[in-house]
């Protein structure tokens, strides 16, 4: 699969993780981008550290973070960390014809979207 024609609609980059945040392989808008690396690190490490009385751990399946024309979708599987951005349209609407593109950890146990493509 080549991973810079990834997959997902809207897709504008992607950064696959180790799980101690080495980067494994990048594309697009985030190709070698060490700092969206290390500050999605950061914020993973943040959340382990929430009360597990006030948030449980093992709820959380993948995080999103929402700006005006973009968003980052983040998840792990198999011990990596799947970082995709997307596009969204002129008024903060995703460019697709559905709303959003979710990205998420299935019954499989493999990453995939809410339009059922599996991506690894």
């Amino acid at each position: 699969m080549d991973k810079d024609k990834l997959i997902v609609p809207n897709q504008i980059g992607y950064l696959i993780l180790k799980d101690d945040g080495a980067v494994l392989e990048s594309g697009g808008d985030l190709k070698n981008d060490e700092r969206s690396a290390n500050v999605i690190m950061g914020l993973l490490n943040l959340t382990e550290s929430i009360d597990d009385n006030f948030i449980a751990n093992s709820s959380c399946e993948r995080i999103t973070i929402d700006y005006e024309h973009h968003s980052y979708s983040i998840c792990m599987s198999n011990r990596h960390i799947y970082i995709v951005k997307f596009s969204k349209g002129q008024n903060g609407a995703t460019t697709s014809s559905s709303s959003s593109t979710s990205v998420y950890i299935d019954a499989n146990n493999e990453l995939t979207t809410n339009s059922g493509t599996v991506l690894a």
